[in-house]
C-alpha cells in the first residue's frame, strides 16, 4: 500500500524540528546557496524549507530587493523557521505549510515564476521525483536554476538496508533512495525535467575533506566518496533495532512482520560487505543543478 508522503514528512519532521539545526545541515544549506549563485533583486522558491536555513541563506543573498518563498509541510519544522524570521526581523521572507508536491493549489506561488528552485535534503522523501520534478519545473523562470541533492547510494546504510527490506516485504519506509543508485540516475532525473547545462557534485556532510569551511574542502570526486564509517557483518542486529525503534522504521516493527524484516534486513547487510567483512559508509551527497532553457 502506497504511503502518504506528506503525512510521513510531517511526523519524521516534527520529532526533530526543535534540533535539526544541531548538525551538519546549517553548513550544507549555505553550501547549497553558495552554489547556486544567486544575485540581489533575485525571487527563490525553497521547498522543503524546514528551519529556513537555505531560506535565509538565500534572502541575504538575494536582499531587499529580492525574496525568498518557503514551503514545507512539518508545522514544527515551520515554527523554528517563524521565530528565526522574527527574532532577526527578515522581510523578504514568506512561509507556507504545504506539500512540496502539489504547488498548483498553493496560492502563495499560483501563477509566480522564480528564478531559482532549492530543494535541499528533501528529494529522496518523495515516491516520484520524476513527477514532483516536471511539476516544479514550470515555476522556474525560463533560465531560471533549480538544485536539489540525494544522498549517496553507500551513505546511511541502515536507512537504505531497511528501505530494501520494506521493498522486498511490500512494507515500504518513508525514504526512496533506490531511485537513485548511481549518480547517472540523478542526472538523468535533471534532464528529463527539461533542465540543461545539468551538474553534478559529490559534497562530504560531516566532515571536510580539505581545510576550512569553505564549499571546496567538502567537494569530493564524484568516483571517490569519503569513507565515513566501518561495520562489521555483526553490527547489523544493532542497527536493525535502532531503527526498527525509530519513526522511520515502525511500519515493519509489526508483530508477525518484526522477525522476517529481521531477517531480511541482515541479509541485505551481510551483502555490503567486502572480501574482508568490512561494510563501508560514504560521507555524502550528490548536489544537482540545472537551467530551464531560455
Amino acid at each position: 500500500m502506497p504511503r502518504d508522503q506528506a503525512a510521513d514528512a510531517q511526523h519524521l519532521y516534527d520529532d526533530r524540528a526543535t534540533k535539526y539545526d544541531d548538525s551538519w545541515h546549517p553548513r550544507f544549506a549555505r553550501h547549497v546557496v553558495d552554489l547556486l549563485d544567486l544575485k540581489p533583486g533575485e525571487h527563490v522558491l525553497d521547498l522543503a524549507c524546514g528551519t529556513g536555513l537555505v531560506t535565509f541563506a538565500a534572502a541575504q543573498a538575494v536582499g531587499s530587493t529580492g525574496s525568498v518563498t518557503g514551503v514545507d509541510i512539518s508545522s514544527g519544522m515551520l515554527a523554528q523557521a517563524h521565530l528565526k524570521q522574527l527574532n532577526a526581523n527578515i522581510e523578504n521572507v514568506t512561509f507556507h505549510q504545504h506539500s512540496i508536491t502539489s504547488l498548483s493549489n498553493l496560492k502563495g506561488v499560483q501563477g509566480q515564476q522564480f528564478d531559482a528552485i532549492t530543494c535541499a535534503s528533501a528529494l529522496v522523501l518523495l515516491s516520484n521525483p520524476t513527477l514532483a520534478l516536471k511539476h516544479w519545473v514550470r515555476f522556474l523562470k525560463p533560465g531560471g536554476r533549480l538544485i536539489m541533492d540525494v544522498t549517496h547510494i553507500r551513505s546511511q546504510l541502515g536507512h537504505l538496508t531497511l528501505e530494501r527490506v520494506g521493498k522486498s516485504l511490500a512494507i515500504p519506509v518513508p525514504s526512496y533512495r533506490l531511485n537513485f543508485e548511481t549518480p547517472q540516475h540523478f542526472e538523468d532525473l535533471l534532464s528529463a525535467a527539461g533542465l540543461q547545462n545539468v551538474d553534478i557534485k559529490l559534497l562530504s556532510q560531516v566532515q571536510a575533506n580539505g581545510h576550512g569551511e569553505g564549499i571546496d574542502a567538502y567537494v569530493s570526486g564524484v568516483d571517490q566518496p569519503r569513507i565515513d564509517r566501518v561495520f562489521a557483518i555483526e553490527d547489523g542486529q544493532a542497527t536493525f533495532e535502532k531503527l526498527i525503534a525509530s519513526r522511520y522504521g515502525e511500519a515493519l516493527a509489526a508483530d508477525g512482520v518484526r522477525d522476517r524484516a529481521r531477517e531480511l534486513f541482515m541479509e541485505e547487510w551481510a551483502k555490503l560487505a567486502d572480501g574482508h567483512g568490512r561494510i563501508e559508509e560514504v560521507d555524502g551527497v550528490f548536489v544537482g543543478k540545472g537551467r530551464k532553457p531560455s
